[in-house]
């Protein structure tokens, strides 16, 4: 199985997108998500959700990419993996970095062939190889797209 892990602020909704929508909500910039169905549709990969909009819950989520337009089979989310951490004399819950995340999911699905991540953050720690970063001024584009597909069928994770 080929896997997109996949972040929406950033490769899906850059501030492009925020700063030329103003008042229309959030959406996904439509060139970004061409390129996203040109890397599902050539590789046959499947979504899974490594968005912290993931915590609204998977049906929301595949509603909401449905709407934008994106075509790609969504499988799953990652999971929330939250730290204590002490402040001072207060102990407060962090989140982990997002590999630890994606690498928990992938422990759990060791049919997974290839995978890429789609993100504008660069927390993939050790999974730092298979990062597209999509800065979030701009989203994914084109370049980004044909590196993920070639990427995604060079089989051999």
């Amino acid at each position: 199985m080929k896997v997109v892990f996949l972040d929406f602020d950033g490769p899906l909704i850059p501030i492009m997108s925020h700063e030329n929508r103003r008042g229309l909500g959030e959406k996904a910039w439509p060139r970004c998500v061409t390129a996203l169905n040109r890397i599902t549709d050539v590789t046959g990969a499947k979504i899974v959700i490594s968005s912290i909009w993931r915590l609204s819950g998977m049906g929301d989520c595949v509603t909401n990419l449905r709407n934008w337009g994106v075509t790609g089979e969504v499988i799953g989310t990652t999971p929330r993996y939250l730290e204590d951490e002490w402040k001072g004399e207060k102990k407060i819950l962090v989140a982990v970095p997002r590999g630890r995340e994606i690498q928990a999911w992938l422990d759990e699905h060791p049919d997974v062939e290839s995978f890429v991540i789609l993100d504008d953050d660069k927390d993939m720690e050790h999974l730092m190889p298979f990062l597209i970063h999509t800065p979030f001024e701009i989203g994914l584009t084109d370049e980004d797209a044909d590196s993920a597909i070639m990427r995604l069928n060079f089989v051999g994770v």
